[in-house]
């Protein structure tokens, strides 16, 4: 399961381990060893408390644990199961979690989390049967997430209702130390790889109506929806239009008609985040709320940490 967040404080309870560290993944796409000099260093910030996992494609695992120093940190991985990716035949994820096993005994590291997009698997259930066999041989009783992503092109592939009607089967018939989640990429370089509000919004509730915890990746480097020079002038997801209404959802404080209308909010003063509670225009949760729906609105993975702390900081949110 998902790791508790803070119940005394809604800023807390929305932020703590919200961002996982993508820093290898483009835009960004960091030299191993500086990736990882980097995702150390955060441990001295004033903003630890807000970084999640270190993600990791599967494909460089073994440049990971060349770059690893003895004396290092501990490190909380998140794979990217990515042979599927490119092409490959055969059974994917299997191929990937081999390369895991290699990680077996490196100090300090540990894999609590996978990440997945197959396009060369039709997500069924026997398919999600065999992945999640494979995932659970090698993690009898260590807690592990399974996040499996859905492709999009200026349009699902496959609706959030079928693929998600799977996942939540998985999820029933899992054993308790193994999580099965959704993933959804908020943004991207290519044309089409934004979901827009309604479509983003789709995926929202029928996560909520099935039960489905997710994390999102991709898109979400500002609080707040709008358009950012960085993005080139497009209008980009807010992670705070995207948690809150996940976590409003989850509280019943939301209804699914309004999804919408939270995500496609650019006005930075209609959120409030503070110690006592965080809130969407006429829309209030308490900290116990959001704590509770954490479970569900897990992480999102950024390249950069320091944009959207910035960016908290600046609207004054964090100090």
């Amino acid at each position: 399961m998902p790791a508790a967040v803070s119940t005394d404080s809604a800023k807390h309870a929305l932020l703590e381990r919200l961002i996982d560290d993508a820093s290898l993944f483009p835009p960004a796409a960091l030299p191993m060893r500086a990736a990882l000099r980097a995702h150390a260093r955060l441990r001295e910030s004033a903003y630890w408390w807000v970084a999640g996992r270190f993600v990791a494609p599967a494909s460089r695992l073994e440049e990971l644990a060349a770059a690893r120093n003895a004396a290092d940190e501990p490190l909380d991985l998140s794979v990217v199961l990515d042979s599927g990716a490119s092409g490959a035949k055969g059974d994917t994820v299997r191929a990937d979690l081999h390369r895991v096993d290699r990680l077996t005994g490196l100090d300090g590291v540990t894999v609590s989390s996978l990440e997945a997009r197959l396009p060369n698997v039709a997500l069924d259930s026997a398919a999600m049967q065999r992945i999640v066999a494979d995932i659970v041989e090698r993690y009898p009783s260590a807690e592990i997430a399974f996040w499996y992503e859905s492709a999009y092109d200026a349009g699902w592939n496959a609706t959030p209702e079928s693929w998600l009607t799977v996942l939540a089967d998985a999820r029933a018939a899992a054993p308790a130390n193994v999580t099965i989640g959704a993933k959804v990429r908020c943004g991207g370089a290519a044309a089409g790889a934004t979901p827009s509000v309604d479509d983003l919004a789709a995926f929202l509730v029928a996560a909520h109506a099935h039960d489905v915890p997710w994390k999102a990746t991709a898109g979400l480097h500002h609080p707040v929806r709008g358009e950012h020079a960085a993005g080139g002038g497009t209008v980009a997801h807010g992670f705070l239009n995207v948690f809150f209404a996940g976590a409003a959802l989850h509280a019943g404080a939301l209804d699914a008609a309004r999804v919408a209308e939270v995500l496609a909010e650019t006005d930075p003063r209609a959120f409030v985040v503070d110690p006592v509670h965080a809130a969407w225009r006429d829309v209030r949760l308490e900290p116990g709320q959001i704590a509770a729906a954490r479970a569900r609105c897990v992480a999102f993975g950024s390249c950069s940490f320091d944009e959207p702390v910035n960016d908290l900081r600046e609207l004054g949110i964090v100090s």
